[in-house]
């Protein structure tokens, strides 16, 4: 039996720290393991009462944050679970481990024995630290591991990195959702299309169909339809512009114009909509975001809109993404379009 769990902690040793891939090959899921089980929404937690109890307000403050569409949709939902039935559970998809190195109770033991080596380099030099691992028991899993001296250096080092954590756990989802994204293959014929008349190129996945096309005035958008799923359009509009205008009023300006020329009349108020400055890739620029609305038809939904200026082009652009789906979230369907988006590039 020693000899078992030997190797099994060698093999997992070896996952967590060994076996370095570079290029594509390190997104891609470790295909000899089985699948994650459950949402790839929920991240389960475990940790030992005094950790929790101080530590669970910061936690579910900043892991379930809100993004608003027709109404505030969670990114993820964070549940505490106990040790005890770590069996049950470790094939899930998020796992969030804390370990107070000083600690016999029954998580931080838990750790210990899991990773001797790494607690082994907490000192006071290094009084804490974060191990963030990739498929480690099962495909298509992220489990992130804080280590500290003490329950104040596990709580304070996870406070102080909560972003990181849950953007650990947020860049892992968006390449499981590229992967989905992209798994029937791609759309040649528009991409085709795209690089004899356009001066920007989008990988655009198969079973987008073109929508609308206004090659005279520099518009395209199209549409995914999927029965029990969320309608997904997305848009590309471009200018010629000598200096960058490129602000929010434009951005609000011109998605309101594509509303109102391309999709019958869609709108929104400044109450529904939240604007704010984004990095899109390599450009600065401008995001606005929140819900639309269609009185004439009677029809709402959320919308994603991202404007930019290319200086060597001297061409703006403003990529749209909106969901129409009144049965239910509509979260994952914009970031399955803003995935497309971050596809795009201009030619120079």
């Amino acid at each position: 039996m020693k000899i078992r769990n030997l190797l099994f902690l060698t093999l997992i040793l070896i996952t967590l720290f060994g076996c370095g891939k570079s290029g594509s090959d390190k997104n891609r899921p470790n295909i000899h393991k089985p699948f994650s089980w459950g949402k790839f929404n929920d991240i389960y937690a475990f940790a030992d009462n005094q950790i929790w109890d101080y530590g669970q307000l910061k936690l579910h403050e900043n892991l379930e944050r809100m993004f608003y569409t027709t109404s505030n949709e969670k990114y993820f939902t964070l549940e505490r679970k106990k040790i005890a039935a770590i069996k049950q559970n470790y094939k899930f998809a998020n796992l969030l481990f804390f370990c107070d190195v000083h600690s016999n109770k029954p998580v931080s033991e838990y750790v210990k024995k899991l990773l001797p080596d790494k607690v082994a380099t907490i000192s006071d030099s290094l009084s804490a630290t974060m191990i963030a691992t990739k498929d480690l028991w099962v495909q298509n899993q992220t489990v992130i591991f804080v280590i500290g001296k003490d329950v104040e250096s596990v709580l304070l080092y996870t406070f102080e990195n909560i972003t990181r954590i849950f953007e650990v756990f947020q860049n892992r989802r968006m390449q499981r959702l590229k992967r989905l994204v992209y798994k029937t293959g791609l759309n040649k014929k528009e991409m085709e299309y795209e690089r004899e008349h356009y001066p920007w190129e989008l990988k655009l996945p198969k079973g987008y169909i073109t929508f609308k096309r206004d090659d005279e005035s520099n518009f395209v958008s199209y549409l995914l339809r999927v029965k029990k799923y969320p309608d997904r359009f997305l848009g590309i509009y471009w200018e010629k512009m000598p200096e960058n205008i490129v602000n929010k009023e434009w951005l609000r300006n011109k998605r309101l114009m594509i509303g109102k020329k391309y999709y019958e009349g869609d709108e929104f108020y400044l109450k529904d909509v939240i604007q704010q400055k984004y990095k899109f890739e390599s450009f600065n620029g401008f995001k606005l975001f929140g819900k639309w609305q269609n009185e004439t038809n009677c029809t709402g939904g959320a919308f994603a809109s991202f404007a930019f200026y290319d200086k060597e082009q001297k061409i703006a652009y403003l990529i749209d993404n909106s969901v129409y789906f009144p049965e239910g979230d509509k979260l994952i369907a914009l970031m399955k379009l803003e995935i497309i988006s971050k596809t795009f590039h201009t030619k120079k």
